[in-house]
């Protein structure tokens, strides 16, 4: 008998409220100090799970943007994420389902930072909305 698919969460989902708690955005020089310096973008994700009650479920998402070594900008932003499902949920629930969830909160993610790189750049940095490594923390 084929091993049944575990159904996404993300369908329960009634309503989504994403907000910008916190920002720390800093222009740094565009030159370094060693010419052969290879210049590497840096995305670092993590997550905290705020609270679970009932129906409702809020979740922090932490990202991390830059370069190494440090030249361009460096932007650290919080976002609190507050789902409202159509039944209870448990953290198991949110666990399993936390690549999902996390991805819903990206696209409000990207477009702060893409804004906020125009204003200090003239130009935007552009992230997919899509969070492919993250840790918990």
């Amino acid at each position: 008998m084929p091993k049944k698919k575990k159904e996404s969460i993300i369908r329960s989902i009634e309503n989504v409220d994403v907000r910008l708690n916190k920002i720390i955005a800093e222009k740094l020089p565009d030159i370094v100090s060693d010419a052969n310096a290879d210049i590497k973008t840096r995305e670092e994700f993590k997550y905290e799970i705020i609270s679970i009650e009932g129906n409702t479920a809020e979740i922090k998402l932490i990202s991390q943007i830059g370069f190494e070594p440090r030249t361009i900008f460096s932007i650290e932003l919080e976002l609190i994420g507050e789902l409202y499902f159509k039944e209870a949920v448990t953290q198991e629930k949110i666990e399993e389902n936390i690549k999902d969830i996390l991805n819903l909160m990206a696209s409000k993610m990207s477009f702060i930072i893409s804004f906020i790189t125009e204003e200090m750049l003239n130009q935007p940095y552009i992230l997919p909305p899509i969070i492919e490594q993250f840790t918990r923390g």
